[in-house]
């Protein structure tokens, strides 16, 4: 395992972004913009996949769908959340699901409904990356 997950995340340059959705026209659209916007992104077809895929690369934000065969968003966040290593990156979770805002907050993670404005995305992203460079551990 990557040992960037066995201290603290480091957020030095906090720039990679593991895109995890089954959809593939809008993860190839959302990594292209995402990469043309200084971000360096990462496909996953299934949380099974990220999961594999976190165990050897360092990743500083997580863009979760909820909806996917073999692993869902709901699965994939529980097996996250039982991983030391893996609690310290951060999610959002940008679904077309309705009624699922409260369990995503639950889980750890931020919400966003598809279809979502790629301006808020921006924000979110600005916003939840920043809280986690600016995050104080406690003793």
């Amino acid at each position: 395992m990557n040992s960037a997950y066995f201290g603290a995340l480091d957020l030095a340059d906090p720039n990679k972004i593991l895109i995890v959705d089954d959809a593939a026209d809008f993860c190839e659209s959302l990594k292209w913009l995402l990469d043309h916007d200084g971000y360096d992104c990462t496909v996953a077809a299934n949380g099974q996949i990220a999961i594999d895929f976190l165990a050897n690369h360092e990743t500083h934000l997580i863009l979760l769908d909820w909806e996917m065969p073999v692993m869902n968003g709901s699965e994939f966040l529980n097996n996250r959340n039982h991983r030391a290593a893996l609690r310290k990156i951060p999610v959002i979770v940008i679904s077309g699901a309705f009624q699922i805002e409260r369990a995503v907050t639950k889980l750890g993670a931020t919400f966003l409904q598809k279809p979502v404005d790629y301006a808020r995305l921006l924000g979110a992203i600005g916003a939840v990356l920043s809280a986690a460079v600016n995050k104080v551990p406690h003793p």
